[in-house]
């Protein structure tokens, strides 16, 4: 419901709105308010066309302004997704936006579709989703605000890398499409996850090797996940395995990345040992990793 009042306001408002809303969105990156003033100045606009502007943003609740309108305003993440959506809308990535797909602690995901008809799914990031609640519930403005949004625009970036490295290397990962702010629009992957499986519909056990190589091929690719879990696994209609969500993946330069390597294949193995009772050799992951770790060693 959210995301529909987001749409019709980028609809609905003029270039001179989203100028505003750009000026906005370039102080609340930097954690500060943006003054009425500072906005008619910068935009060469008049302080009365400015403040009705900013009560039109504001009535569209794509910004706030935590100690009293005179005090600046700030952006919050219908604003960010207004200006994500409306760039993509303008240039032909996206002809519309569907129903949620799903909600969780860092992003919002959406059913959209291309102008070609293909149906993808678009990815709203959300970093301190909790804490943005507090913020606006106590009035205060401090400068994570600023770090917040900068964040989900640093997952975004950092998962569209991901996956154009790794889908082009060929792992079971969603075919990137396209990166605005804190939004990515990738391939949609039609199943369910994981976690939510209690019975699949081909051998558990091979299933679990087909995600043991992903995370050695990407490992060869130089990324790794690094929160890997049941949780971000995908099961498509064919039962087969898919990787999603990398807005935190490290390379394998990184000095803790043997650490976060083994934590992604405890993770899953342990997951297919406890909810498919899979008998494993105590000694399976130690050698998975010694093989994964010479695989990715320099020549």
């Amino acid at each position: 419901m959210e995301l529909a009042r987001t749409l019709r306001a980028v609809e609905e408002l003029s270039d001179r709105h989203f100028n505003v809303l750009r000026a906005i969105e370039r102080s609340s990156l930097r954690g500060s308010a943006a003054l009425p003033e500072a906005i008619s100045r910068d935009l060469g606009l008049s302080g009365d066309y400015v403040a009705k502007l900013l009560k039109d943003l504001h009535g569209a609740s794509l910004v706030w302004a935590p100690h009293g309108r005179a005090q600046g305003y700030v952006l919050n993440y219908a604003g960010l997704d207004a200006l994500a959506l409306r760039t993509m809308l303008r240039r032909g990535i996206l002809a519309s936006v569907g129903g949620a797909l799903g909600v969780g602690k860092e992003a919002d995901v959406y059913e959209a579709v291309t102008p070609e008809g293909e149906r993808v799914s678009l990815k709203l990031y959300r970093a301190g989703r909790t804490s943005m609640t507090r913020y606006r519930r106590t009035r205060e403005i401090p400068s994570e605000l600023g770090s917040y949004l900068a964040a989900s625009v640093r997952f975004a970036s950092n998962e569209i890398s991901a996956l154009r490295t790794l889908s082009a290397a060929g792992l079971p990962v969603p075919r990137p499409v396209y990166r605005n702010r804190h939004a990515v629009v990738a391939q949609l992957i039609e199943g369910r996850l994981l976690v939510r499986v209690r019975s699949v519909q081909r051998p558990p056990e091979l299933i679990l090797e087909e995600l043991l190589k992903s995370i050695k091929d990407a490992y060869e690719a130089g990324v790794i996940h690094r929160d890997l879990s049941a949780y971000n696994v995908m099961l498509d209609q064919e039962g087969r395995p898919w990787i999603i969500d990398w807005p935190q993946w490290v390379g394998r330069d990184h000095p803790n990345a043997e650490f976060y390597l083994r934590r992604d294949v405890q993770n899953v193995v342990y997951f297919f040992v406890r909810r498919y009772h899979l008998e494993v050799p105590p000694t399976m992951v130690e050698d998975f990793l010694s093989s994964v770790l010479q695989s990715g060693a320099p020549q």
